[in-house]
Protein backbone atom coordinates (compact mmCIF):
# COMPACT_ATOMS: atom_id res chain seq x y z
CA UNK A 1 0.00 0.00 0.00
CA UNK A 2 2.90 2.68 0.84
CA UNK A 3 4.39 1.63 -2.60
CA UNK A 4 1.04 2.79 -4.36
CA UNK A 5 0.54 5.68 -1.80
CA UNK A 6 4.44 7.14 -2.87
CA UNK A 7 3.78 6.29 -6.81
CA UNK A 8 6.49 3.54 -6.67
CA UNK A 9 4.16 0.84 -8.49
CA UNK A 10 1.91 2.24 -10.70
CA UNK A 11 1.12 -0.70 -12.30
CA UNK A 12 -0.24 -2.11 -8.46
CA UNK A 13 -1.93 1.33 -8.46
CA UNK A 14 -3.75 0.91 -11.88
CA UNK A 15 -4.51 -2.71 -11.16
CA UNK A 16 -6.27 -1.61 -7.90
CA UNK A 17 -8.41 1.13 -9.38
CA UNK A 18 -9.20 -1.22 -12.52
CA UNK A 19 -9.45 -4.51 -10.92
CA UNK A 20 -11.21 -6.90 -13.11
CA UNK A 21 -14.26 -8.33 -11.64
CA UNK A 22 -13.09 -11.35 -12.06
CA UNK A 23 -10.22 -10.82 -9.31
CA UNK A 24 -10.81 -10.00 -5.93
CA UNK A 25 -7.50 -8.52 -4.40
CA UNK A 26 -6.95 -9.69 -0.68
CA UNK A 27 -4.66 -8.54 1.93
CA UNK A 28 -4.36 -9.66 5.67
CA UNK A 29 -5.56 -7.02 8.06
CA UNK A 30 -1.70 -6.76 9.54
CA UNK A 31 -0.77 -5.28 6.52
CA UNK A 32 -3.16 -2.18 7.35
CA UNK A 33 -2.28 -1.83 10.22
CA UNK A 34 1.67 -2.20 9.06
CA UNK A 35 0.49 0.84 6.76
CA UNK A 36 -0.98 2.62 8.72
CA UNK A 37 1.50 2.58 11.13
CA UNK A 38 4.25 3.76 8.27
CA UNK A 39 2.42 6.96 7.31
CA UNK A 40 2.11 8.03 10.56
CA UNK A 41 5.94 7.41 11.37
CA UNK A 42 6.40 9.66 7.68
CA UNK A 43 4.20 11.80 9.01
CA UNK A 44 6.05 12.84 12.23
CA UNK A 45 9.54 12.55 9.56
CA UNK A 46 7.34 15.22 7.69
CA UNK A 47 6.69 17.48 10.44
CA UNK A 48 10.13 17.53 11.72
CA UNK A 49 11.53 18.15 8.36
CA UNK A 50 9.10 21.17 8.01
CA UNK A 51 10.14 23.07 11.68
CA UNK A 52 13.67 22.69 10.16
CA UNK A 53 13.14 24.08 6.74
CA UNK A 54 11.03 27.07 8.82
CA UNK A 55 14.45 27.66 11.10
CA UNK A 56 16.30 28.32 7.76
CA UNK A 57 13.63 30.00 6.72
CA UNK A 58 14.03 32.24 9.78
CA UNK A 59 17.24 32.22 9.66
CA UNK A 60 17.90 33.78 6.38
CA UNK A 61 15.31 36.17 6.66
CA UNK A 62 16.90 38.95 9.31
CA UNK A 63 19.57 39.94 6.05
CA UNK A 64 17.53 41.94 3.50
CA UNK A 65 21.18 43.52 1.95
CA UNK A 66 22.17 39.98 0.47
CA UNK A 67 20.36 39.03 -2.78
CA UNK A 68 21.57 35.15 -1.70
CA UNK A 69 19.62 35.19 1.27
CA UNK A 70 16.50 36.68 -0.70
CA UNK A 71 16.85 34.15 -3.56
CA UNK A 72 17.95 31.72 -0.39
CA UNK A 73 14.66 32.37 1.18
CA UNK A 74 12.46 32.51 -2.27
CA UNK A 75 13.93 28.77 -2.99
CA UNK A 76 13.08 27.78 0.63
CA UNK A 77 10.07 29.10 0.76
CA UNK A 78 9.40 27.29 -2.97
CA UNK A 79 11.06 23.87 -1.26
CA UNK A 80 8.23 24.46 1.42
CA UNK A 81 5.09 24.23 -0.95
CA UNK A 82 6.44 21.72 -3.08
CA UNK A 83 6.82 19.20 -0.03
CA UNK A 84 3.42 19.64 1.04
CA UNK A 85 2.21 19.16 -2.63
CA UNK A 86 4.39 16.46 -2.32
CA UNK A 87 2.69 14.94 1.10
CA UNK A 88 -0.48 16.22 -0.03
CA UNK A 89 -0.56 13.61 -3.59
CA UNK A 90 0.78 10.86 -0.90
CA UNK A 91 -2.01 11.04 1.62
CA UNK A 92 -4.62 11.08 -1.42
CA UNK A 93 -3.00 8.07 -2.58
CA UNK A 94 -2.96 5.97 0.46
CA UNK A 95 -6.39 7.45 0.84
CA UNK A 96 -7.54 6.20 -2.30
CA UNK A 97 -6.33 2.63 -2.01
CA UNK A 98 -7.32 2.10 1.28
CA UNK A 99 -10.68 2.63 0.12
CA UNK A 100 -10.69 0.82 -2.67
CA UNK A 101 -9.34 -2.27 -0.72
CA UNK A 102 -11.32 -1.62 1.59
CA UNK A 103 -14.70 -1.39 -0.80
CA UNK A 104 -13.12 -4.80 -2.05
CA UNK A 105 -13.42 -6.81 1.39
CA UNK A 106 -17.24 -6.06 1.21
Amino acid sequence: MMGIAKGQDPQAQNLLLNTPTSIAIVIPSICYVEALTTLEQKEKYNEDFLRRLDIQINEAEPDKTSEKSRLLRSLLNQSRVKFLDRINDIKERFDTAFNQLNKDKK
